[in-house]
Parts: structure tokens; C-alpha cells; sequence
């Protein structure tokens, strides 16, 4: 497994927040894998969204990928 998106949000905080939240638990469960906040672009977001929905120029994913 590479990298996978788990949430998109124009909002960096809650991401990190959700990211903090996650590696404890994942951490607590004994998996090998960590989550972490990455901008991305509105191209991308424009893929996962329905028509008509406005989307912000900036946005933030939630990525979970294997430990290095």
C-alpha cells in the first residue's frame, strides 16, 4: 500500500487533528502505519466532488501510508 487519502477539508487544523487522533489510535491497534496533512490542488478535489459544489482554492488531504 502507497499512499491513501482518508479525508479532503479546506480546514488544515481539523485535518491535523484528525491526524494526531489517528496515529494514536492506529498506534494504540499496533499497526505499522502513520497519517499525515498534505495540500492539495483543486483539480484533484474537483475529481472527488460532485457537480455543482463550490471548492476553495486551497484544500488539505488526510494521507495514511506505511511506516518507513
Amino acid at each position: 500500500m502507497g499512499k491513501m487519502v482518508v479525508s479532503v477539508s479546506e480546514k488544515k487544523k481539523e485535518l491535523q487533528r484528525q491526524a494526531k487522533h489517528l496515529n494514536l489510535s492506529l498506534k494504540k491497534m499496533k499497526i505499522n502505519r502513520e497519517s499525515y496533512v498534505c495540500p492539495i490542488s483543486q483539480s484533484f478535489v474537483r475529481k472527488l466532488t460532485r457537480k455543482g459544489y463550490p471548492i476553495p482554492k486551497k484544500n488539505y488531504a488526510l494521507y495514511v501510508r506505511n511506516k518507513k
